[in-house]
């Protein structure tokens, strides 16, 4: 047998949709997860989010809870509901870091949240540790 025929595929990238206004910060975590081999969205519109999901289908949407059109924590829960189970996993992206935040972002679905300014290395361990939906989901 060949090297070729022993090898197994590669499983398919996490898909990760990010949405925050401010466009710096956006376009920075978009090339740090694509470098690790990501398949990234990028948006900056709360409004935006539905058809996007739609639309790419990620395992992940990483949401900033302030943003001018729409709050993220409204867009979190109209995706937990329209989803379930189903649901892209949820992370906040905040600059709160209170007991009251958290416990908003929580009750609004996300699993998990990252504050502002990003701790780039600990935002890569934390995606890189969600599996794929379809992993999850079949």
């Amino acid at each position: 047998m060949s090297d070729a025929q022993t090898t197994m595929p590669l499983p398919p990238p996490l898909r990760v949709l990010i949405v925050d206004d401010q466009l710096d910060m956006l376009t920075t975590l978009g090339i740090l997860l694509r470098s690790e081999g990501m398949m990234v969205q990028l948006g900056q519109k709360g409004a935006e989010v539905q058809a996007a999901v739609e639309a790419f289908r990620p395992d992940v949407v990483m949401l900033d809870i302030e943003m001018p059109d729409r709050s993220g924590l409204q867009v979190a829960m109209e995706l937990t509901q329209r989803y379930g189970e189903g649901c892209p996993v949820l992370i906040a992206v905040t600059g709160h870091k209170t007991e009251a935040a958290r416990r908003l972002i929580e009750k609004a679905g996300f699993r998990h949240y990252v504050g502002k300014p990003y701790d780039f290395d600990a935002v890569i361990n934390l995606v890189s540790s969600i599996k794929r939906r379809s992993d999850v989901h079949g």
